[in-house]
């Protein structure tokens, strides 16, 4: 039997797996960087993952799936440094209206990222169709909130990456009207975020693993 929900030692390897694919796309994140910014992305990714993912492998399941995505995202803004740093940091670890307990369930998930996002636009302002990470997040948020409630999480997720791949591609034909591609104006056309081409990655590995491992989601 299935159960609708996933326990810290399989977020715990879910995550590290994230962490895997992030620090594997340095390159690719940085010729996307280089279309649009000064190619420092898969730098700073690859550098704050490998961090997050040394916290992960100090990590123990008496720690909850939220203790898990906070410690993720402290580690995130710790090491990385900058915007992307707070950024992808504040994704993780939501805000202080997004503690749940318990093991991680669609439900959970949707409204911890429902405050990372409330907190992202607080810090920085980005909107929907600024051209930045968000443009990927959203959409993303939005395709598990219409999952069912009761369905494991991997099969939400699956969702979710689809959605977030399609905001990612999107991005293409948006013009930057935020953070430091906004100063390439109509030149950033064509070319997709790498940011939210990162969220892409994110979802995609989350989705992939928990599917890979038979987790969906785990057993207690």
């Amino acid at each position: 039997m299935t159960h609708p929900w996933v326990e810290t030692v399989d977020v715990i390897g879910m995550l590290t797996a994230v962490c895997d694919r992030m620090i594997a796309s340095e390159e690719l994140l940085a010729r996307a960087d280089r279309e649009v910014g000064d190619g420092d992305h898969g730098q700073g990714m690859a550098r704050g993952f490998r961090a997050a993912r040394d916290y992960l492998h100090r990590a123990t399941a008496a720690s909850t799936p939220h203790q898990i995505l906070v410690g993720v995202g402290t580690t995130l803004i710790g090491s990385m440094g900058g915007a992307s740093g707070v950024v992808f940091g504040t994704f993780f670890r939501g805000a202080r209206t997004s503690a749940f307990t318990g093991p991680l369930t669609v439900a959970a998930l949707t409204g911890h990222l429902d405050a990372a996002v409330a907190e992202i636009q607080r810090r920085g302002g980005a909107r929907a169709g600024d051209k930045t990470m968000l443009d990927a997040v959203l959409p993303a948020v939005e395709a598990l909130r219409a999952q069912p409630a009761e369905i494991p999480v991997a099969q939400a997720l699956c969702a979710a990456a689809e959605a977030a791949q399609a905001g990612a591609e999107a991005t293409k034909a948006m013009t930057a009207r935020h953070g430091k591609s906004a100063t390439l104006g109509p030149r950033s056309l064509g070319h997709p975020d790498p940011g939210a081409i990162s969220v892409a990655l994110i979802f995609r590995e989350m989705a992939d693993w928990l599917t890979r491992q038979h987790l969906s989601p785990s057993t207690p």
